[in-house]
């Protein structure tokens, strides 16, 4: 099992990460897991929302030297998997999914995120920093999030953090494994079976234009890639596609 860090406070897991990184005080894969962070990353210029003491807000320190760093979503597909075996495991009767890129659904409604951070040099992967955020126990949020969910909403009985927290590392270092052992289309293959809403017609903003298609894969570089109404391939990062959720 990987070494763990616990702190009771911290404005960022990853921050700290960086931090400790920048200071030469983690050299092996190493998790930070704080029991209330503040503020907390999310995609871009979102914040992660977490009630103190309910959910898992971890950092995953880790250095994988052995991947290339044109490969290095096949790192952000490993982790998305590991966190989607983990809500499968604690809710197994509910239909699980990824949002792409790394956002887990239970139904519609989203359970888990991910901010996956990386320093390169020279084609290689000097470390990376996975900022995950998973919502166990609690059970309400802020009315602005869009679709919040939790585990405990699905299953009504609280689960232990600390063992749920050890549960998930056992799984994240499985696919972990995988990735240095090359088993890169097992992790892919795996990746698009819980793709959420895969083939399926739904709707994005395209471009800043409204489109409706289907998704109908995720190249090497994490572009999303779709067939539009008309038969038309597309693909793009997400600066260029967004799902629209019509539920």
């Amino acid at each position: 099992m990987m070494k763990i860090i616990h702190k009771k406070l911290l404005g960022s897991t990853n921050a700290f990460a960086e931090q400790l990184i920048s200071e030469n005080k983690i050299k092996e894969t190493t998790c930070i897991a704080v029991n209330h962070q503040f503020a907390g990353k999310g995609q871009g210029k979102n914040i992660w929302e977490s009630e103190k003491g309910k959910n898992l807000t971890i950092s995953i320190a880790c250095f994988p030297v052995f991947l290339p760093a044109e490969k290095q979503f096949f790192l952000n597909k490993a982790v998305a998997l590991s966190v989607y075996d983990l809500i499968s495991e604690l809710v197994p009767e509910k239909t699980i999914s990824i949002k792409w890129p790394n956002d887990i659904y239970i139904g519609d409604e989203k359970v888990a995120g991910m901010l996956i951070q990386s320093a390169v040099q020279s084609n290689k992967i000097k470390y990376t920093i996975i900022g995950i955020g998973i919502n166990i126990n609690q059970r309400k949020f802020p009315e602005h999030l869009p679709n919040p969910t939790s585990v405990i909403q699905h299953s009504n009985s609280e689960k232990d953090l600390d063992k749920t927290l050890k549960k998930y590392l056992t799984i994240f270092e499985k696919y972990y494994e995988m990735l240095k052992n090359g088993m890169i289309s097992e992790i892919d293959s795996k990746y698009l079976q819980a793709l959420y809403r895969f083939g399926q017609r739904s709707a994005f903003n395209y471009d800043e234009q409204k489109i409706h298609a289907c998704i109908c894969g995720v190249n090497e570089y994490g572009w999303l890639q779709l067939v539009s109404d008309d038969g038309t391939l597309l693909s793009g990062d997400m600066n260029k596609i967004k799902m629209i959720l019509e539920l």
